[in-house]
């Protein structure tokens, strides 16, 4: 068994065990550090408000979520394009922007140059991201069987924290909708009509006007919009 073999079965394990985030944070700091990297952070999106389990300066992070930094952060723009796992440093990253540059330059301070990072997607657009960091020392060229794990890795983790920290259950339980009310509503916020939306799903327009006055129904919305803005603003669908 290889160093990264062993690295990621005692993660796995670890997540099995761990309860609640200083567990799950935990679990992540000693992955990252085995693998030569020193910090991890994960980002959620599927919460109103971010939700973010990091080793980084306490500092940092409170000043990242205060000033919204997920909005320029170039690291995040490019997760949400993409669907593998890539490795990044400010000089691989496609001409950020002034504002980007600054960001780069504030998060060089605290020691953070360079990493891979696992993008993470779930339904009605959320979305998650997990990062390893390190210093420009640290943070050599990825291997392609590092980056298989760390893409593994990521997933588990995402699985775990949001099972484990019952990210998005008290909303979903609020308004028990089902898949299809959802997927219905999904479309129509991104303003799809009932025919359009019935293509994408491969059912009747008949029963897409089911699904959404359902929706509307349990959402106690006199409107599909206002079925739509509801269901929204419960995290329920992003539009």
């Amino acid at each position: 068994m290889t160093g990264l073999d062993l690295a990621f079965r005692n993660f796995v394990d670890a997540l099995e065990t761990a309860s609640d985030e200083p567990s799950l944070r935990c679990a992540a700091d000693r992955f990252a550090k085995r693998l030569g990297y020193r910090w991890f952070a994960y980002l959620g999106f599927s919460e109103p408000a971010l939700k973010v389990l990091s080793s980084y300066p306490n500092s940092w992070v409170e000043r990242y979520v205060q000033q919204r930094y997920d909005a320029i952060d170039p690291v995040i723009g490019l997760a949400r394009s993409s669907q593998r796992s890539f490795q990044w440093d400010r000089r691989t990253l496609r001409s950020p922007s002034l504002s980007q540059q600054r960001f780069f330059a504030e998060a060089g301070k605290f020691g953070i140059h360079s990493g891979v990072t696992v993008p993470i997607r779930g339904g009605f657009g959320r979305f998650a991201a997990f990062t390893v960091a390190g210093d420009l020392d640290l943070c050599v060229e990825t291997r392609p069987p590092e980056t298989d794990c760390l893409q593994l890795a990521g997933l588990y983790y995402h699985a775990h924290v949001y099972a484990k920290l019952q990210l998005g259950l008290t909303r979903l339980a609020d308004a028990p909708l089902t898949q299809r009310e959802l997927q219905c509503l999904y479309w129509a916020a991104r303003g799809k009509k009932t025919p359009e939306t019935a293509i994408i799903l491969g059912i009747t327009a008949r029963t897409v006007v089911f699904h959404i006055e359902n929706a509307r129904s349990k959402l106690s919305a006199s409107t599909v919009a206002q079925a739509v803005a509801e269901a929204t603003r419960r995290g329920l669908i992003r539009s």
